[in-house]
Parts: C-alpha cells; structure tokens; sequence
C-alpha cells in the first residue's frame, strides 16, 4: 500500500472513529463534553499553526480567541443577534487586531517575535478588562444565547442543550479548520510559506513578498482563532477577560501543534486528542491542582524524543499505528 493510500485510509478511519463513537455510547456527557472542547481546542491549534507554517511562533492567540468571544458576546448581548451570525462576524475583531500586529512586529522574528505577542495579548486585555460602560469590565457578560437549535422536520439538534448534538458541531467545525489547515500545507502557498520558514533571505531574492504571504497566514489565523472564541462564549453562556484572554489559552495550540507535529497535516488535531482528554479525564481528577503540570513535561519530552511531533514518527513508523 502506498504511502497516500495509507494516509487516506487511517484518516478515514480517524474519522469514522470521532463520528460513530457517540452513537454507541449515547449516555456519556462527561466525555462528550470533554471530546468536544477537545475539536474546539484542536481547532485552535490548527489555527496557531497555519501561521507557525511562515516560521512564526506566536505565544499571543488568546488575543484573538479573546477579541472573538467577546464581539460575539457583545453583539448577542447589545443587539440581541443569533450566535450564527455574531460569531462569524465576531472573529472579524480578531482579524482587525492581527492587522494591527502584522503592521507592528513585521520586522520582527523568533524570540522577539514570541516575547512581542505575549505582550501584546494584555491590550485587548486591559481594555475590556477596563472598559465598564461596554464590557462590564472584570465582572464579564452573563446569560449569552446558547448555540441554537438545528430542526429538520421531526429532525432536531440542540446544539446548546444537547452534548452529543453540540459534540457533532465542534467536530464539524474542526474538520474545516483541517481541510483549510491541509490546503495551507500542500497547496502552492503552502510552498511559499515553507519557503519563508526555511529561508526568508532565499525566498525574497526569489521574488516572494514575504511580509505579505506571513501576514495572509496571520490574517486566516486570527479568524479562525476568532470563530473559536465565538464559539467558546455561547457554549459557556458567559465570558470575561481571565476566562478568554488568559496565557493558558496562548499555550495549548502551541503544546497541541509542537506535540503533535506542526509540520504535519493533522499533528495539531493529535496533539490535541491525545493531551486534552489525558488531561482532563485522568489527570485532573488524580491531581486537582497540578494536572496542568502536564504540559510543561510534555514540551520537554517533543524536545528530546519527539523533536518533529508524534504525527512524523507514526507517518515514518507505520507498523506502529
């Protein structure tokens, strides 16, 4: 069996996994809950890493998934707008402060890059933590319309209420997030921001508009980042700015990406499903207060072990799978 034919077939597989196990086991809410905030943290790193494929490591997406919760939230809550069309346009506010950052940090790379971002997740922060007239401030926004229901004649699916319809959703959304993740890879702009990542120097003598190529990886980042935060608000029914804007939610996709192969097309999704659910169903509970310690053991062990992500060692090792 060839190797794409290989690759096929086990993502197929994957695929069918994630979309029958529901089916077979209706009664377990715990682990639809847990799986389907795993497809929409998984969804996040897919989007951390469409702009880590230029070379770019960003330790500041929560800005985006931040300024995407709460524009959707404040649109929902002011306006009284459906959560189908606040989150899509909501994640356009993260798009508006990517502009920003592609403008501001364009002459900067690697840890500068890294330390700048960080940095500049606390404006949005700061404003909507101060900002008391629109945001509430610190005390957030409360009783946001949930994700509506979906009713196709004696058909429904209540995509807030119901986990496993709601499960259904995230995944959907995730493997959208994939297939523009893929296209990001394989496609001829795919190649230009390998290009940029491995050479920026030899990709401009070549003709490449390098700023203008990472900041189209940026841009499509930002909103996917963005719709993820949208999303989280009405799952939640509440945000505020220690829940959205917080480091933690800037560290997952790059632990997911990092563990899980950023370089691979599905390594962010991986990653993903592999920690989030360890995480959360094992070690939470045997560790209450430092279960979260995880993540900083699992970037030394990609470090030293899995330097290209378990994606790249199952892709060369099939025997493994």
């Amino acid at each position: 069996m060839g190797k794409a034919h290989y690759s096929l077939l086990l993502t197929a597989a994957a695929v069918l996994l994630l979309a029958g196990w529901p089916l077979l086991f209706p009664d377990a809410a715990h682990f639809q809950q847990v799986l389907g905030l795993t497809c929409l943290y998984a969804t996040l790193a897919l989007a951390w890493n469409i702009y880590a494929l230029s070379g770019a490591i960003s330790l500041g997406h929560a800005a985006f998934f931040g300024l995407g919760a709460y524009a959707s939230a404040l649109l929902n809550h002011y306006w009284h707008w459906s959560p189908l069309l606040t989150m899509p346009l909501g994640a356009l506010a993260g798009v508006a402060f990517a502009v920003f950052w592609n403008w501001g940090f364009q002459r900067l790379r690697g840890v500068y890059l890294g330390l700048a971002s960080l940095a500049a997740l606390e404006i949005p922060k700061t404003v909507v933590d101060n900002w008391d007239r629109l945001t509430h401030g610190s005390m957030g926004i409360v009783g946001l319309d949930r994700l509506p229901a979906l009713a196709l004649g004696d058909f429904e699916m209540d995509f807030g209420l119901n986990l496993q319809a709601q499960y259904y959703l995230l995944l959907g959304v995730m493997l959208l997030a994939a297939a523009v993740h893929r296209q990001s890879i394989h496609s001829r702009w795919g190649w230009t921001l390998r290009a940029i990542r491995e050479n920026e120097t030899a990709a401009q003598s070549l003709g490449v508009a390098t700023h203008r190529e990472r900041g189209r990886a940026l841009l499509l980042s930002a909103y996917l980042a963005g719709l993820s935060g949208g999303l989280y608000a009405h799952i939640m029914g509440l945000v505020e700015p220690a829940l959205v804007f917080n480091l933690h939610l800037s560290v997952l996709p790059l632990v997911f990406s990092f563990f899980g192969g950023s370089k691979m097309v599905w390594g962010p999704v991986l990653g993903a499903f592999i920690l989030y659910p360890l995480e959360q169903l094992l070690l939470m509970p045997l560790f209450p207060m430092g279960h979260s310690a995880l993540y900083g053991l699992v970037i030394i062990l990609t470090i030293f072990f899995f330097p290209r992500g378990i994606a790249a060692w199952l892709a060369a090792n099939p025997k493994s799978v």
